[in-house]
């Protein structure tokens, strides 16, 4: 095979030339070092010959500045930072954690998410060689006042069970607990999957995504790392649910049930380090533990130590089940040690259960239709953006290279997902800790879903490592997320800085990335289009509109009221003498951030604040 081969001079160490040859890939050369033109202020060591070699064509492992240990070790983190999925979804679909029997079994759900998570995990590491996890996006289930739809199963588990956890979790009962069967449902998310892979196939990613300004994607890719950090002082245990004024409360004591309205029997403070199954979140609960791994993380992140994520994890990971030896079927004192390490799975309803004859619930179902494809792309949109800023790769219009391919992923995960039995399925904003542990390639994610497809075996195991665990590793990855995205915000501008306020203050809020953005484009319109900035060019010129000039000319004066000038402190006239100068007029410039401009005797000087 004939290749195209370089001639590049390079020093042998002595100050003597020396000729060597390599592929041209506009690849220059050092002693020992390739410079990349991906990123031309970094140089990078050849790949060793074996493996490293043969992978590197297609992953580019080195020439992005990795190595194959490094992508294992973030691969390992990610999954961790996932694990948690594979417990709290059966525990949601199949209505547990709700004290109900939606008909799904707990176990075809385990099952349905680690098939799906794997394959749209992998998808993402070979096709879109991104180090993003590919997993099912939590669901929520509401009660419905029909006393036969909605009202708590009476579920009988060799007698009579009051826990949520055990009451309903593969059982049987005679009144299901949702209104719409859960067989429509997967139908619906099966179409809503099949629809977002039609839109990256077709390209129309990239237009739709056009029409969100790049400030609300910046500030999104923000708002992720406050709803990230938010995540994880809940996990934690930090922060905890409160009644009415508060809502949320630090974790001083712990007296509320999972509702949040009072009456609870249980008592947790920050002290405590208890295993609390009435709800969420149906595991350990130590504060104080999550703290000193919150501390310890940071520590080693401030020294730069590699695997320290991963260290964090573990840390608070075999304390706890030092703590808690006991097994999960402990009837007196439950544990984290599961009753069984591996076992055979096989699915029992829910594979091929899609039914696409919705009847009376066609309008309910068309509706979630083009909610959860809104929740989705938006979704996706953002969290991509985010992973972008982090890792440099975005561009002024906020694309990210091979976007298309890694959008797929979450459409045929979805895809999947459905036709197994589980909700759509998402790229993670866990996905940020495999980042910053030094995955920069998709074998990242190649081994996350290794452990994915092992979880189908191995579930009981991998669903142990507590939530306790992963919070304070998300909190930190929440701070690195935010930092390297709010600064890019004009904030010297109220008409971006209003929406984008409010994606980050939405996204913690409600609980939702989607929302966040939705509520930040509703104030984005707003504010562009009383400043007379929503429609700058053809056919509607807003600069011509009647009332611009009035605007224009209160525009100068709408940060004077907030800048107190004191002659000695903060300007440099002399209080002495100040009085005898004229006005100083000081107003903020919309064009160049953060500057200040004074005017004395008519000379106009620029202070950078």
């Amino acid at each position: 095979m004939d290749v195209a081969m370089a001639k590049l001079d390079i020093e042998d160490g002595t100050g003597n030339p020396k000729h060597m040859e390599l592929p041209d890939a506009g690849m220059t050369v050092k002693e020992g070092l390739l410079s990349s033109p991906l990123a031309p202020d970094r140089d990078y060591s050849p790949p060793p010959p074996g493996l490293a070699t043969w992978l590197e064509p297609m992953f580019k492992t080195y020439e992005r500045g990795s190595s194959l240990m490094q992508e294992f070790r973030a691969g390992c983190v990610l999954f961790m930072a996932c694990g948690y999925i594979l417990f709290l979804n059966p525990l949601t679909l199949s209505g547990g954690s709700a004290n109900f029997n939606t008909g799904m079994p707990a176990n075809d759900v385990a099952l349905a998410t680690s098939i799906a998570t794997g394959v749209g995990t992998l998808f993402m590491g070979v096709f879109g060689n991104y180090p993003w996890a590919v997993s099912v996006q939590l669901a929520q289930f509401y009660l419905q006042g029909d006393p036969c739809n909605g009202v708590p199963c009476t579920c009988t588990v060799g007698g009579p069970v009051s826990s949520p956890v055990a009451s309903c979790l593969n059982t049987t009962a005679a009144c299901l607990g949702t209104k719409i069967p859960y067989e429509q449902a997967l139908a619906c998310t099966f179409l809503e999957g099949l629809t977002f892979l039609a839109i990256c196939l077709f390209g129309l990613r990239s237009i739709i995504l056009g029409f969100f300004p790049k400030p609300i994607l910046v500030a999104g890719a923000a708002g992720i790392g406050a709803f990230i950090a938010y995540v994880g002082a809940r996990d934690c245990g930090v922060i905890t649910i409160a009644p009415y004024p508060l809502y949320t409360q630090l974790m001083t004591q712990w007296g509320f049930t999972p509702s949040g309205y009072g009456g609870g029997t249980a008592s947790i403070g920050f002290n405590d380090c208890v295993m609390y199954f009435d709800g969420p979140p149906y595991g350990p609960v130590c504060p104080w533990l999550s703290v000193g791994g919150f501390i310890l993380t940071a520590i080693l992140l401030l020294w730069n130590v590699h695997g320290a994520l991963i260290i964090g994890i573990f840390f608070v990971m075999f304390i706890s089940w030092i703590k808690f030896p006991n097994k999960l079927t402990d009837p007196v004192n439950p544990g984290l040690v599961p009753s069984t390490v591996a076992f055979v799975p096989k699915f029992e309803s829910t594979a091929g259960a899609l039914n696409f004859n919705w009847g009376g619930n066609t309008q309910e179902l068309i509706a979630a239709y083009f909610l959860f494809l809104y929740l989705d792309f938006v979704g996706s949109s953002i969290t991509f953006v985010s992973m972008g800023q982090m890792m440099g790769l975005l561009d002024d219009k906020g694309n990210i290279p091979r976007s298309n391919m890694a959008f797929s992923a979450d459409a045929v995960a979805t895809i999947i997902g459905a036709s197994l039995g589980t909700s759509a399925l998402a790229t993670y904003v866990e996905s940020a800790s495999a980042v910053r542990e030094g995955g920069r390639t998709g074998l990242t994610s190649i081994v996350c879903s290794l452990f994915f497809f092992a979880s189908v075996f191995l579930a009981p195991l991998f669903s142990q490592i507590p939530t306790i665990a992963t919070g304070p590793i998300l909190c930190l990855i929440g701070v690195i997320i935010f930092m390297s995205s709010v600064w890019e915000i004009k904030w010297h501008d109220l008409s971006e800085t209003i929406p984008a306020f409010t994606a980050i203050l939405g996204m913690p809020l409600t609980n939702n990335i989607a929302y966040g953005i939705l509520g930040a484009m509703f104030m984005y319109v707003i504010t562009k289009f009383v400043t007379y900035q929503l429609f700058p060019e053809w056919p509607l010129y807003q600069s011509r509109w009647p009332g611009r000039t009035w605007f224009m000319s209160r525009a100068d004066t709408n940060n004077r009221g907030m800048f107190c000038r004191v002659p000695g402190f903060n300007t440099d006239i002399d209080p002495k003498i100040g009085p005898k100068h004229p006005h100083t007029t000081i107003w903020l410039d919309f064009n160049a951030p953060r500057i200040y401009q004074e005017v004395i005797k008519g000379n106009k000087s620029d202070h950078q604040f």
